[in-house]
């Protein structure tokens, strides 16, 4: 049984530090904290009460661990992009520190020690986690991991990095299209949206074979978007609506199952967010694919500054 002292970062006062920076999450028994196959964006540190953590919700009689005090949900998977690998639910009522992007640099920044241990804690935690995992499935591979495919949910320019690329390499190369934000020196595609978009990749084999990018209105501008997909004239925009541009798929790769994991990924995230309704556009000859994954025609067909032709698809979340 694994079990978790109280993370004290050096001393209680670096503790109080963390506390005084992060948002508090307050849940009651039976809410859910994490969902095994969805991306997050934070991780939790739990302060008072206790979770459960299910390796396999399809099992009844798979192990569970107790998380209490001191423990955080959902790190691994925060730092590195992955969705989460277990479900999550409070088994009484309790409150957490919510830790994201924003405050882990504002640690860094302002109290660098606390950040050291925090990333060592972490470190330490996941390394007992992926032990008990481990032997609570008697070793075995869990589905979906290792050698196959993996969606991540972008986490540092690296990783970013390898989007834009890949972006390039099909629009620009396989597709020989241009584009006003292709940048023919580094050999990537970036545009404004990246700003504040959440960009997904695909990886297969230790390669990235697919991304897609993903973008709330209630967030920032999405600028002549809403104009060529009609949102305005729905009553859930802006603060419901959500757009998915730059989905790219290496040709190696376009059978389906690259395509269909990126979709599902950042469906999932919005329907978590609230999102209602989500907005993509295509050449005409894609229409068959997308109306697959529920899209239909939102308005009228446009001239797309890289596709050509294309078609403004909607679909509810």
């Amino acid at each position: 049984m694994i079990k978790f002292e109280a993370l004290s970062c050096g001393n209680p006062a670096n503790s109080r530090k963390l506390a005084e920076l992060c948002q508090i999450l307050y849940f009651d028994a039976g809410d859910e904290l994490r969902l095994e196959g969805h991306h997050y964006r934070d991780a939790y540190l739990i302060r008072e009460g206790s979770v459960t953590v299910c390796l396999d919700t399809t099992d009844e009689n798979a192990q569970s661990v107790v998380r209490g005090p001191g423990a955080p949900v959902g790190e691994a998977c925060f730092l590195k992009g992955c969705a989460a690998t277990a479900t999550v639910r409070a088994k009484t009522p309790g409150s957490a520190l919510v830790i994201d992007d924003r405050i882990l640099q504002r640690v860094e920044v302002e109290h660098p020690m606390l950040a050291a241990n925090l990333y060592g804690y972490f470190a330490d935690v996941a390394e007992q986690w992926q032990k008990h995992a481990a032997a609570a499935m008697g070793g075995a591979q869990r589905a979906g991991s290792g050698a196959g495919l993996e969606v991540y949910l972008c986490r540092n320019e690296a990783m970013l990095t390898e989007a834009f690329r890949l972006r390039y390499q099909v629009y620009c190369t396989e597709l020989g299209r241009e584009s006003p934000n292709a940048d023919h020196d580094r050999k990537i595609i970036r545009d404004w949206l990246d700003d504040f978009g959440l960009t997904f990749i695909a990886v297969k084999d230790g390669r990235t074979v697919g991304t897609i990018r993903g973008n709330f209105s209630a967030e920032g501008s999405l600028g002549i978007l809403e104009d060529w997909y009609s949102m305005n004239a729905s009553i859930h925009h802006p603060h419901k609506t959500g757009v998915l541009t730059k989905f790219a798929v290496k040709k190696s790769n376009r059978s389906g199952a690259v395509a269909m994991s990126l979709i599902a990924a950042v469906k999932k995230y919005g329907e978590r967010h609230d999102v209602k309704e989500c907005y993509i556009d295509c050449i005409p000859r894609l229409l068959p694919f997308f109306r697959f994954f529920g899209f239909r025609i939102a308005g009228d067909r446009f001239m797309h500054y890289e596709n050509g032709p294309s078609y403004p698809l909607m679909t509810s979340l």
